[in-house]
């Protein structure tokens, strides 16, 4: 069997939407903390943030059952570049488990013990209690783990872009459509 031009459709779904959905949770993310709102319009953002943020954790698990599916002929590159391509990879599956485990923890941790209800369809454990120093060091961690997000992201986008525009190599056509 020859292995396909195009990784599978259903990855390639999978990867388009987490890429918007992270993307859109990065910018609400960094506004909220950043702008000024009326207090009702914060806290509605705060709660489709934990939403779409606990989505993640399905749609990765399902974007890791989707890689099991047969891949794409490999695209002739150096050694470097295979393992950076691994190394990224990793790295983006553990931050998209990452930043949603530890905004869960903080939303838990929280001195003002609001529960987390996904879409309003059912109240999420508390894995731990209100505790504002233990609040304060998960926010940094949540934080730090999404800028590390989106430098990572960002790196993406310029290796595909240098893959597209330098070397010509089609590596774009095998995640589109």
């Amino acid at each position: 069997m020859t292995a396909p031009r195009h990784w599978s459709l259903p990855l390639r779904l999978l990867h388009w939407l987490m890429a918007a959905l992270i993307l859109a949770l990065l910018a609400v993310g960094w506004s909220m903390t950043h702008v000024q709102r009326d207090l009702g319009t914060s806290f509605a953002l705060y709660q489709w943030h934990k939403s779409y943020g606990l989505l993640v954790l399905p749609l990765l698990a399902l974007r890791l059952l989707a890689r099991l599916a047969p891949t794409p002929p490999p695209v002739e590159h150096s050694r470097l570049e295979r393992q950076a391509a691994k190394a990224a990879h990793l790295g983006f599956y553990a931050l998209m488990l990452a930043v949603p485990a530890s905004g869960w923890l903080m939303a838990a941790s929280s001195p003002l013990a609001l529960p987390t209800r996904p879409f309003e369809l059912f109240t999420l454990p508390a894995p731990v209690g209100p505790d504002e120093a233990l609040f304060d060091r998960l926010q940094l961690l949540h934080e730090v783990l999404a800028y590390a997000l989106l430098a990572l992201l960002a790196l993406h986008v310029l290796a595909v872009l240098k893959h597209q525009l330098v070397d010509r190599d089609g590596i774009l056509r095998r995640i589109t459509f």
